[in-house]
């Protein structure tokens, strides 16, 4: 393979887009390997379409669709702009951001003019404004690129101070290249414009070289031809040719392989093996394996590029759309090393926790949609530091990297209630909660603080269902305090038990005793399994302090508490779906439980379900 060289001596670092689709008006840091994460339709494609259009390799056909329409628009405004900014940072060998571009610089003598400084601290840069408008007399929108004398806040991007035009030539050394989710090697294969073919459309031989080699192959089609009766014989026949339309006799010949080597180059193909099976060709292979050799592919092409490049001077950035298409899990953890190798920038747009499990929780760029508007964030690296990202890579994105694509997200500590909640929501909305984007996550304890800190800093709805008590309401109000929340009680999101309760004990104080012994009985298979549990149980030790007294007053309830936590894992859901069977509907939902699914329906515009 050829030498990766990872650094060109310029970064992309920032990216600002208005009025395309639904970006509104979203800025994004960019990393060296930046991921797109969020539920769909949040905006994801949109902005790699929206590099693409800025600086892809292509032809870029910007339409009405592509315009920012607000709901209460009935039409684009004619007079309405796309921008696309892009902020350039110099860099040294290693990839870290410098202060100016060295002197000598392929980049300074590309960029010349375009080369801006900072107000204050003078810093290098170079800015670059893609600008899409309306052409009355084209019918469509004309693009226009120019250099920006400045990077103004956000807030005042029609106050930019305009410079010279950018040409092609200074667009192509960083020019995007876009993969989008439905790349297949077989249509590599067979495309004139792919990086296979731009790959391999010159071999590098010298003509001594292909003298020879054309030799040879004009010797292997004769003896191909000669002793195969049937080539003979169709050939006998085409010669026939010269009587209709003319030529001379003997004119055609039939080449089993192409005679001459620019021509055998478009017949390559690949073939490829699994362990302990026949080699067939990549194209009759299935679609992960397909994809997968697609980005090889291009990993290939500029790794080729670069090595042939002069002076490093080109800067390649790859817009990637769900790389995880077709792939089984451990193929998906395995592809983001081969992802990394590719040089330059990369930019990946996802749906899989396994990918991002691979990945630093800072490199990832979460969309989400308020009404028809994109809004992106970012971990805010200014106000956790190191141990804290740590936490969240390790404790939630790689054990619960699913909870990044949800719309809204409920934490609580216990095993009951994983298993229990999910039941409730789907009888409660009378769908799937996956199917909502609602997210039940069981922390495991009692350490919210990872998941808290990631739900805010993506702004992704949060609700806390937590037990009552004291020890466990401590913890919680001094993890709430971290995230800035002194008074957890003054919260509509926060859910408490009342009475100091955890979730069994919760459910014997509500008046759940005949759907939890009739959920006793129908498990175990028996009749009077509590009274049985009492029985058997009563005497024994509870713990090292406690011996069990289900005799006297208040007995009955206390076997009850101790019988559901001893099995929560195995008795979540049947008492769950127990509960929610019962004829009266008023009892079908826990009181707090209720009030925890009417506040969700408020926030996320679900059907409230009124009790009678």
């Amino acid at each position: 393979m050829c030498a990766i060289t990872q650094f060109s001596g310029i970064k992309i670092v920032e990216v600002r887009i208005r009025n395309f689709r639904s970006l509104k008006e979203v800025d994004v840091q960019l990393d060296w390997l930046t991921v797109l994460i969020g539920e769909n339709n949040a905006g994801k494609t949109s902005f790699l379409d929206a590099l693409f259009a800025a600086i892809g390799v292509g032809r870029h056909n910007i339409l009405l669709d592509d315009i920012y329409l607000a709901l209460s628009e009935t039409k684009v405004p004619k007079d309405r702009e796309v921008i696309i900014d892009l902020l350039i940072r110099p860099t040294d060998s290693s990839g870290n951001l410098i202060d100016t571009f060295p002197d000598g610089s392929y980049w300074i003598e590309l960029y010349g003019d375009g080369i801006s400084q900072d107000d204050g601290d003078g810093k290098e840069f170079v800015a670059i404004r893609t600008q899409m408008r309306w052409d009355a007399t084209e019918g469509g929108y004309e693009i226009e690129r120019k250099f920006l004398g400045d990077w103004q806040n956000p807030i005042r991007l029609d106050q930019s101070k305009v410079t010279s035009s950018v040409s092609a030539y200074q667009i192509k050394p960083l020019a995007l290249y876009l993969l989008d989710a439905k790349r297949d090697i077989k249509e590599e294969f067979q495309s004139r414009n792919s990086f296979w073919y731009k790959l391999i459309s010159d071999l590098g031989l010298e003509n001594d070289q292909i003298n020879i080699i054309e030799d040879a192959l004009d010797r292997i089609n004769e003896d191909i031809i000669s002793g195969s009766g049937v080539l003979g014989h169709i050939q006998t026949h085409l010669n026939d040719l010269y009587k209709t339309i003319g030529g001379d006799r003997e004119s055609v010949s039939i080449t089993p392989i192409p005679r001459h080597l620019r021509d055998l180059s478009k017949g390559i193909d690949v073939n490829y093996s699994t362990k302990g099976a026949q080699s067939f060709p990549l194209a009759r292979h299935g679609m992960g394996t397909r994809s997968l050799a697609a980005v090889l592919t291009f990993r290939a092409y500029m790794t080729w590029k670069q090595e042939i490049a002069k002076d490093n001077n080109i800067h390649p950035i790859l817009a990637l759309e769900e790389p995880e298409s077709h792939l089984h899990p451990q193929a998906q953890r395995a592809l983001f090393k081969q992802i990394e190798e590719i040089p330059g920038q990369r930019i990946i747009s996802t749906h899989s926790p396994y990918i991002v499990s691979q990945a630093n929780i800072t490199q990832c760029c979460h969309f989400r949609k308020i009404g028809g508007n994109t809004i992106v964030t970012k971990i805010d690296k200014n106000t956790l530091n190191q141990e804290d990202i740590r936490k969240i890579d390790r404790m939630v994105i790689n054990t619960r990297g699913d909870l990044l694509y949800a719309r809204a997200l409920v934490f609580f500590e216990g095993d009951t209630e994983e298993q229990a909640f999910p039941v409730f929501a789907e009888k409660y909305w009378e769908q799937q909660p996956n199917s909502l984007g609602i997210t039940f996550i069981g922390i495991g304890g009692r350490n919210y603080l990872p998941f808290l800190r990631l739900a805010v800093n993506f702004g992704i709805i949060w609700y806390i269902f937590s037990d009552g008590e004291e020890d466990t309401c401590k913890t919680l109000r001094n993890q709430l305090r971290q995230i800035g929340i002194t008074d957890y009680t003054t919260l509509p999101n926060v859910f408490i038990l009342p009475e100091h309760h955890n979730f069994e004990s919760y459910l014997v104080a509500n008046m759940y005793e005949p759907a939890i012994l009739a959920m006793l009985d129908k498990y175990h298979s028996t009749t009077n399994y509590l009274d049985d549990y009492i029985t058997r149980m009563d005497g024994q030790r509870l713990n090292k302090r406690t011996i069990r007294d289900y005799k006297s007053s208040g007995g009955r309830e206390r076997a009850l508490r101790d019988v559901l936590s001893e099995n929560k894992t195995q008795y979540g859901k049947p008492l769950a779906e127990e509960i929610t069977s019962s004829s009266d509907e008023s009892l079908r939902f826990p009181p707090l439980i209720r009030s925890l699914f009417e506040k969700m329906s408020d926030d996320l515009g679900l059907p409230r379900v009124e009790s009678t």
